[in-house]
This record gives structure tokens, sequence and C-alpha cells, in this order.
């Protein structure tokens, strides 16, 4: 199949996400990308910017068998504008805007959401990378639908239902996995994620202070990219901690992968996780995970530990200082049988194939 893929904010997971996929299928791609940033504004504008290149690229002769985009492109304001005929058009729901926290309530971002809601009465499928996203998706849909005067559109929620699927995403894994090895002393902890609010930084704070308090010795790594105006937790992270932290901010991809390989255990205090990549790659080398018990981390760690689930979720941060010490006593076995079931359930090739055939 020959495949156009339009990717509206062509960064991050969506990047990896899409470059991925297209490594390691068996379909001919074309893509067509923005850069990824100011994701309100292209919400607004992509449709009307790919419309015009979609257009174009017609003219030229090219034509697709289907088309792949991503929850920030406007499907139905796209389809009414370009002139795409009878070629099958694929969304892919990496978040949604139902359930994305808000820092300040009180501003309105509800007409995001409803693009959402638009795009898939619009789009012939529907994939979402985990079921807590569609079920996150599909609960606010109605509940913002049921805030309307009249003329609800509910009905349209079953029509949704019926043509959309949880597909995984996929992690790039070396065909080497990586030695078995016991738990660090003192334990190594990686903290990964955007250095944004509803990535549970103070929280982390906390975290980290009741491990001193009990005086559990460990050493952190606190990475990801951050942005101009980032949480004032960071800055007293590092002034409290700075004698247990061996990396800090944005890292090389060498260097995260470094950092990665030394890492035991790979923490999460997020408000908001619709899948958890990060998380799912340091699986993949070796880390074992410490995670809220709610959000996407029940359901895709779940996969891959089993009857061990409990051992890796937290109900609160005093109970996650419990986990953490229960986490150094792992037997070196579990922490590889966990490291090679997430290689081989979330690795491209078996994710690859999956959405090969789903899109076919």
């Amino acid at each position: 199949m020959k495949i156009l893929s339009l990717q509206p904010f062509f960064g991050g997971s969506h990047r990896n996400f899409n470059d991925g996929w297209i490594k390691h299928s068996r379909h001919d791609w074309t893509v067509l990308s923005l850069p990824a940033r100011s994701w309100k504004w292209r919400m607004r504008h992509a449709a009307i910017e790919f419309a015009r290149q979609f257009d174009k690229l017609r003219s030229q002769g090219q034509s697709w068998d289907a088309i792949l985009t991503t929850d920030m492109l406007d499907v139905a304001t796209f389809k009414g504008i370009a002139n795409i005929g009878d070629t099958p058009l694929t969304v892919y729901f990496h978040e949604n805007q139902f359930a994305y926290p808000v820092k300040d309530e009180s501003r309105s971002v509800l007409h995001y959401a409803f693009t959402n809601f638009t795009t898939m009465i619009a789009a012939d499928r529907v994939f979402f990378n985990s079921q807590f996203n569609r079920d996150t998706t599909l609960i606010g849909a109605e509940e913002v639908l049921k805030r309307f005067p009249d003329y609800q559109p509910l009905d349209r929620l079953d029509d949704i239902r019926a043509k959309s699927s949880v597909l995984y995403p996929g992690i790039e894994v070396s065909d080497t996995p990586p030695a078995t090895k016991p738990v660090s002393s003192p334990i190594v902890i990686t903290w990964a994620a955007r250095w944004e609010h509803d990535k549970g930084p103070d929280q982390l704070q906390t975290f980290l202070q009741k491990l001193v308090d009990r005086s559990i010795d460990f050493r952190i790594n606190i990475v990801g990219e951050s942005y101009s105006h980032k949480p004032d937790a960071f800055d007293r992270i590092k002034q409290r901690f700075a004698d247990r932290i061996n990396a800090w901010g944005f890292q090389s991809r060498q260097r995260y992968l470094e950092i990665l390989h030394a890492t035991d255990v790979i923490l999460s205090t997020a408000n908001h996780e619709f899948f958890g990549l990060s998380v799912v790659e340091a699986i993949t080398h070796g880390a074992l995970p410490l995670l809220p018990d709610r959000l996407a981390y029940p359901e895709v760690i779940g996969l891959i530990s089993g009857a061990e689930l409990h051992r890796f979720l937290y109900n609160d941060l005093d109970d996650a200082v419990e986990k953490l010490k229960s986490l150094a006593l792992v037997p070196p076995e579990l922490k590889h049988s966990l490291t090679l079931k997430c290689r081989e359930q979330y690795g491209w090739q078996k994710r690859a194939e999956a959405l090969d055939d789903a899109i076919n």
C-alpha cells in the first residue's frame, strides 16, 4: 500500500511513532509534516495547510491508498477542503483534549476537545495508543456533549466506538538484550519526562525528600526537555539534592541510552499519561518501573508484568517509598524477565506488523 502520513506536530512521541512505524513497515510512505510548536495553532491551521499541500501533490499525479494522521489535525476541516475523494483516512490518537490536564482551569479548551470529537466523526478509522486513552476520550466526549443546550449528538459516540481500536506504539530495541544484573547500591533512579507541570515535579520533590528523611541512599537522573517557563520545583530539586544528581536536563540520544543502561528504577510522578513511552523504553534497557496506580500505567505495564504488577505500582508517595525499598530486593532473574517481555511486547517488529495489518 501507498500511505500518506500527515503530521501536524512533528516532534517528540509523535515523530518517534511515525518514524518507527515507517522504518519497520511493509508499506510505502509519504510524509507531510509541520514543526512541533504552537500546538493550538497547529490544531487550527494544519488542516488548511495540508489541504493545500495535498491538492498540489495530487495535481502532480501523486496518489495514495490511505491517509494516516494524528489527533492534532482537524480532520473534518481537512476533508472539507482537500480533494481526497474516497481515500480512507485513519487518525491515531496519541492523547486527547478531554482528559488533558489544564494548569489554569479558568481557561476554556473545550473547543479543542470538540475538534477531537469532530475529527473522530470524520475519520474512517480511529486508533488509540491505549485503552485508557480510548476510554477517557469517549467518556470525556459524552460529558462535554451533555453540557450543550440542545441537539446533543450522543449517538455519534456509538459510531466512533464501532470504528475505533487500541493499537500500542512501539519501541526500538537492539538485537541483544541487556545483561542480567542486580540492583545497584545506592539505587539509581531515573525520572524522564517533559519538564512541565502535568508530569508532577512537585510530587517528585516530595518523594525525594521522603527518601532522604528515611535514610534511603539513592542517586537520581532527572532528564527531559525543558522550556522557557519550567516549573519552580526543578530549581528547588537541583538545589536541595545536588549531591545525589547524576544527570540533569536534556541529554543527547547516546548519553540518554547510557543513562538508561545504568538505571535501576524508572520513576513516574505524572498527573497524566496516555501510554508512557519513556517508561517502556527504560524497561527494555533493564530498568524496573515505579509508577502511579492510575492513568495508562496499569494497562501498559500489566501486559508484561502479570501477577507481579503490584510490585511496580504505588498508591501515594509513602507507598512509593516502600515499593522502592522492595524493588531494591528484586531478584536479577525477575528484572531480566520483565525486560525480555517488554522487548517482545513493545518492540517495533511486533507493533509495526499489527499497525500495518490494521491500516491495511
